[in-house]
């Protein structure tokens, strides 16, 4: 049995869609964004949400830098609503990443899961996402006293899937591959990612039919891991 459980953040424990759709509704209404396109706030929402997706998976494979998608998602995402580009709102970006990290919905029985857990292993983050907004979240979340290490990818130098993160991982918890598994959603950076350097991956899907590999056990919820460890 593992001594050592790691978690991925997002979409695993912290809800972003939750939190980001949250605070694009009120970046709408701060900029008042009805005024500049005809678009409405779902449609704001759909467009931003896909249009950072997008940049994300080009980060991973470091085909953007970070000043790259900070500057693009938001800018990308006005143009595409029609916005004239002298009437795209200054500060949007900085005023997202002022505002995001800090909500504090966390997915269906996380914190109950890792309440329990805590109790019995030493749990530890791997996350891609950047450093300050990451420990934002940790911190207005109430989410820090669980985790005995974080590692962050940005720190790292690499991106998860790549082996250096989980490698890097291990060493910052003393760890080793026969005392530690890894929870993550992302089937490529979480799943395959952690598989492919010799871990056991518990993947949180809604289709697990969608990946099968002996290395891999799917749950439906954070809650499904109080009966299996």
């Amino acid at each position: 049995m593992p001594k050592n459980l790691f978690f991925d953040l997002d979409h695993t424990i912290w809800d972003f869609d939750t939190n980001a759709n949250e605070t694009l509704r009120e970046l709408y209404d701060l900029y008042k964004v009805q005024f500049i396109s005809s678009r409405n706030v779902d449609d704001f929402i759909g467009i931003y949400t896909r249009v950072n997706h997008d940049l994300w998976a080009l980060y991973r494979q470091h085909r953007v830098t970070k000043e790259q998608l900070r500057e693009r998602r938001f800018r990308d995402t006005f143009r595409e609503m029609d916005v004239d580009e002298e009437e795209i709102p200054l500060g949007v970006e900085a005023k997202y990443i002022a505002i995001c990290p800090t909500k504090t919905a966390l997915l269906p029985g996380a914190r109950e899961a890792l309440d329990y857990l805590a109790g019995k292993y030493d749990l530890h983050l791997i996350t891609n996402g950047f450093a300050e907004s990451q420990r934002t979240k940790l911190r207005c979340s109430d989410l820090e006293k669980y985790f005995k290490t974080l590692t962050i990818s940005e720190e790292v130098g690499a991106q998860k899937p790549h082996p250096l993160v989980f490698e890097t991982a291990l060493k910052n918890a003393g760890s080793d591959l026969k005392t530690s598994h890894y929870v993550g959603d992302n089937l490529e950076a979480d799943v395959k990612g952690a598989i492919q350097s010799g871990w056991h991956a518990y993947w949180l899907t809604d289709d697990p039919s969608a990946f099968s590999n002996e290395k891999c056990t799917p749950i439906s919820s954070m809650l499904d891991l109080k009966d299996l460890f």
